[in-house]
């Protein structure tokens, strides 16, 4: 996967959903770790005009937790690594943050923390929000509007399960 230009934020995400979808991915057969030691997923969120497969696209498969869910996430079927997550109606993709091999953008902040397991306590290095916060939807806008309100598709090699 090739981003380019800057993302539009980095963020760790604690929802049921990706904690349930990071605890499938782990159980493939050499699976790289995808949820942080808290139970969180770390995320760089990029448009999707600025995100591109140079290699490997035929190894590319979707998974859902429900077949009519908007959301894919897809990984690599050679090496069962989460590549990225896909809200199909939305104009961003959500990249896997261990995927970048070194300098990726440090989480900005923590969010969907009203999901987390259970007796996890957060730090306090960056902002904890229950839900989304104010900051992380007015960069989606921005985003979506620089991009003139499109929503590019974005192509898969092949469709699977979560």
């Amino acid at each position: 996967m090739e981003a380019v230009g800057p993302p539009i934020l980095a963020a760790c995400c604690y929802c049921a959903s990706c904690r349930e979808a990071g605890r499938r991915f782990e159980q493939l057969a050499s699976a790289p770790a995808v949820l942080t030691p808290d139970g969180g997923t770390d995320y760089v969120l990029y448009r999707k005009d600025r995100v591109r497969c140079v290699a490997g696209q035929e190894h590319l498969e979707e998974h859902r937790l429900k077949a009519e869910s908007p959301t894919r996430r897809v990984i690599a079927t050679c090496c069962h690594s989460p590549m990225f997550l896909d809200f199909t109606k939305g104009h961003w993709l959500t990249l896997y943050r261990n995927r970048f091999p070194t300098g990726a953008p440090p989480v900005e902040m923590r969010v969907m923390t009203r999901d987390r397991r259970d007796g996890v306590a957060l730090a306090d290095d960056v902002p904890n929000h229950e839900g989304h916060s104010g900051k992380f939807m007015v960069r989606l806008m921005a985003a979506w509007i620089a991009m003139g309100l499109r929503r590019p598709e974005v192509a898969l090699g092949r469709t699977g399960r979560a």
